[in-house]
C-alpha cells in the first residue's frame, strides 16, 4: 500500500476517534447497557443524599439513577483503592437483585459500595481532593456483616458499566 494511502487511513482513524470522544463527552453516560434496572420494592425508603457527593474521583464517569437509595445485603468483598475509596462488594438480599445489571456480573454479581476518602490516598491527583473532606465515612463494615446501606445510585460507565452506591452515605447493621 502507497504512503499515501497510510497516510489518508491514518487520518480517517484519528478524525473517527476523535468524533467518538467527543460523543462520549457531550453524553456523558448516556450510553445504552442493556435496560436499566428495576428499582427494588423497598429500596425508596426516606433517604436523604450525604455532603459526600463532592468528594468522588472523576465524578463524569458516573451516570445518576437515583440520589439516594437504601439497601441491605452481606459483605462479600472488601479492598482499598490507590484514590482512597473502598471497594466493597455486597451479596444483595432477595428483594434487591433486580437493581443489578449485567455488568455487575463482573463484580461477582454484587452492589459495588464506595465509601470514598476513607484511606490517605497514594494518587497524588486525589490527596487534595480527599484533604477536603472534612465528613469522611470514619467506620466500614466486615466480611460477612449483614448491613443497610444508602448511598447515591450510579451506573459506573468507567469499568464494565455496573451499577453501584457511590459514594456511601451511612451504613449499619441490619436487623436479623
Amino acid at each position: 500500500m502507497g504512503q499515501t494511502v497510510k497516510l489518508l487511513m491514518l487520518l480517517g482513524l484519528v478524525a473517527l476517534m476523535g468524533g467518538a470522544v467527543k460523543l462520549a463527552q457531550v453524553t456523558r453516560g448516556s450510553v445504552t447497557v442493556g435496560a436499566l434496572p428495576v428499582l427494588a420494592e423497598g429500596a425508596e425508603q426516606p433517604c436523604a443524599p450525604g455532603d459526600q457527593d463532592p468528594y468522588v474521583n472523576r465524578p463524569e464517569r458516573l451516570q445518576l439513577l437515583r440520589p439516594c437509595l437504601r439497601v441491605t445485603g452481606t459483605v462479600s468483598y472488601l479492598h482499598i483503592e490507590n484514590d482512597g475509596d473502598v471497594h466493597i462488594r455486597v451479596r444483595l438480599d432477595p428483594p434487591y437483585q433486580s437493581l443489578l445489571v449485567d455488568g455487575n456480573r463482573a463484580q461477582g454479581g454484587n452492589l459495588v459500595v464506595e465509601p470514598v476518602c476513607y484511606a490517605l490516598p497514594l494518587q497524588a491527583d486525589v490527596m487534595r481532593l480527599c484533604a477536603s473532606d472534612p465528613d469522611r465515612v470514619s467506620s466500614i463494615p466486615q466480611l460477612g456483616d449483614h448491613i443497610w446501606m444508602e448511598g447515591r445510585y450510579v451506573l459506573d460507565i468507567g469499568h464494565t458499566s455496573f451499577v453501584e452506591l457511590h459514594p456511601l452515605y451511612r451504613w449499619g447493621k441490619a436487623g436479623n
